[in-house]
């Protein structure tokens, strides 16, 4: 049982720790991996710029997770409360992009 709860507070503790308050009323959100700066990202961060009408410098890749079926890219958009989900294609072709927060809150 002590075992348990020391793996799921540490689940929990690393799941927070990827959140920190700047203090400025926006929340960084660290790098978690993947080419940030390849096609993949390339083509999500141009799509994403596209869907919220903001420039690409707006929109900040922290994550792309590639597998056989395709990739998905997290990124935080400038004024948004969470971030946006970009799935492309094995061929980096965008098939959808999404805001993963509160439409409420766009």
């Amino acid at each position: 049982m002590k075992a348990t709860s020391a793996a799921l507070f540490g689940l929990v503790s690393l799941t927070l720790s990827a959140c920190v308050d700047t203090g400025t009323g926006t929340t960084a959100v660290a790098v978690t991996g993947g080419d940030l700066t390849g096609a993949t990202a390339t083509n999500c961060r141009a799509a994403i710029a596209r869907q919220t009408n903001l420039s690409v410098r707006d929109v900040a890749v922290f994550d792309v997770a590639t597998s056989e079926a395709g990739n998905t890219v997290q990124a935080t958009v400038a004024g948004a409360d969470a971030p946006w989900i970009c799935r492309t294609d094995s061929g980096n072709r965008v098939l959808q992009v999404m805001y993963s927060g509160s439409e409420g809150s766009l």
